[in-house]
């Protein structure tokens, strides 16, 4: 059976604007300061943490969090994403890779 693959791969910036909308759609309070750096990180599963301008502490963004911000990103963008695809996150030099396979 073939299997569809794409990869949709996210810059920093979308990154940080994916997880901005994510927190003001569930109500997550983010600093006014305004998110500075994002640390990718793949130990167990993959985390992302973000850090803000002003001495605020870091937030985590676990695996499911930063895909569902990223699902929406593209909604919002209107890059198609298959609901029936098998999603699934990649960490690369400075940005990160939504995978999507489709078996036909």
């Amino acid at each position: 059976m073939p299997t569809e693959t794409r990869v949709v791969s996210f810059s920093n910036a979308e990154v940080i604007d994916s997880l901005v909308d994510y927190c003001e759609k569930t109500n997550r309070e983010l600093p006014q300061s305004g998110i500075k750096r994002l640390a990718f990180s793949n130990d167990s599963e993959i985390k992302v943490t973000a850090e803000f301008d002003g001495g605020a502490p870091p937030m985590r963004f676990y695996e499911n969090e930063v895909a569902v911000a990223l699902i929406l990103f593209c909604n919002k963008k209107g890059i198609p994403v298959a609901r029936r695809a098998i999603k699934s996150l990649q960490i690369g030099q400075d940005t990160i890779s939504l995978h999507l396979a489709i078996r036909t």
